[in-house]
């Protein structure tokens, strides 16, 4: 039984939820930046969950991807925002994650060199949210580093403000993640570790959409479409990518897949070869067991997805020419390029919030 698996329990687990997110963006230390949606280039991550590259480690697998990704986006001029839970630290210590990953931290740093990086802790790297903590283990390579909670970023246009981003790792007044954060990291640490490290288990499926699925993504849809500032919430968290929009989306796997089957049937393929194709087909067409997905009437939602797949792939959600896109690494091709999975005007994601709330 989950801690939303009820009509009430799920009404409380959206307050737990709201109150978390009300203190997050109430606190008078949130940093404000602008991102000009004309001239800007942006790519957000969140959940790498690096580990000590055991069986337990979910990043190993996503690693070659993601440095892919990292090398692009420097040459490209993106920022770049890694918005928490980016260490495994319920499962490892500090020095035993950042021993394991020198050569990812050394491309992370050639962009906090250019001033281009940003970091967020999560619950799994809260550690972090001690300035002291960060000092001791980022001082001789990111010297003045803040890994902050939460941001305020303003869409700007031609010099005029458009919308807000407000960009949160998302755990906020969970009662595993945030509330009862030090018993969850003792159980993860010496339960769950030592299992997933003999059977070298990944912790997270590839997802197959990218609407409301979990009880979590009800709840930071309800808080961002109620809020009085009408702004867009980018989290992560879930490890389950969202693209707010009130329309229906193509799924692109499936229509990938439709196209090879199509393809195979013309040229006269066995009945084996377009017998896996279709299998695939009607699986990835099939809503997993539990809460079928539900399409959001507001584009107040979006989430970056994880970068620690278990086929290796990593998501993340990027701004360039004033659109907000979904994308994948790698490419459908299984080469390093991104593949964009979903896109919109951020204009018009903004004038869509105004309209829902009749402003």
């Amino acid at each position: 039984m989950g801690e939303a698996d009820s009509p009430a329990k799920r009404e409380k687990y959206q307050r737990r939820v709201k109150e978390g997110l009300d203190r997050a963006i109430a606190d008078p230390h949130v940093t404000e930046t602008e991102l000009d949606l004309e001239r800007d280039r942006l790519v957000i991550f969140s959940d790498h969950h690096r580990g000590a590259r055991d069986g337990a480690d979910d990043f190993w697998r996503c690693e070659r991807a993601y440095r892919a990704a990292l090398g692009y986006y420097l040459e490209e001029g993106h920022r770049l925002f890694l918005l928490g839970d980016v260490e495994e630290l319920w499962e490892n210590g500090p020095r035993e994650v950042l021993a394991s990953y020198g050569d990812t931290l050394a491309l992370e740093r050639e962009f906090y060199e250019l001033g281009r990086l940003e970091r967020f802790w999560g619950n799994h790297d809260d550690a972090w949210r001690h300035p002291d903590a960060v000092k001791a283990h980022f001082e001789s390579d990111f010297p003045g580093l803040v890994i902050r909670e939460a941001l305020k970023l303003h869409a700007t246009r031609r010099g005029a403000r458009v919308g807000l981003f407000f960009l949160v790792h998302g755990h906020q007044g969970t009662l595993d993640s945030d509330r009862l954060g030090g018993l969850s990291r003792i159980v993860v640490r010496y339960g769950w570790r030592p299992i997933q490290t003999h059977i070298r288990m990944a912790s997270t499926t590839p997802a197959q959409d990218f609407q409301l699925r979990a009880a979590h993504d009800d709840a930071m849809f309800e808080w961002a479409s109620n809020r009085p500032e009408h702004l867009v919430l980018i989290a992560g968290h879930t490890h389950k990518p969202v693209f707010s929009t009130p329309k229906s989306m193509p799924e692109p796997a499936a229509d990938d897949l439709r196209g090879r089957l199509d393809k195979l049937r013309k040229k006269g393929a066995t009945p084996d070869e377009i017998a896996d194709v279709r299998a695939e087909l009607e699986l990835v067409c099939t809503a997993p067991f539990g809460d079928p997905p539900k399409e959001m009437p507001i584009p107040c939602y979006f989430n970056t997805g994880c970068c620690s797949f278990g086929d290796g792939d990593v998501t993340g959600i990027e701004f360039r020419d004033g659109e907000i896109r979904l994308v994948r690494w790698l490419d459908d091709k299984y080469e390093p390029h991104p593949q964009q999975l979903a896109a919109k005007p951020v204009k018009e994601v903004f004038e869509q919030v105004r309209t829902a709330a009749g402003t």
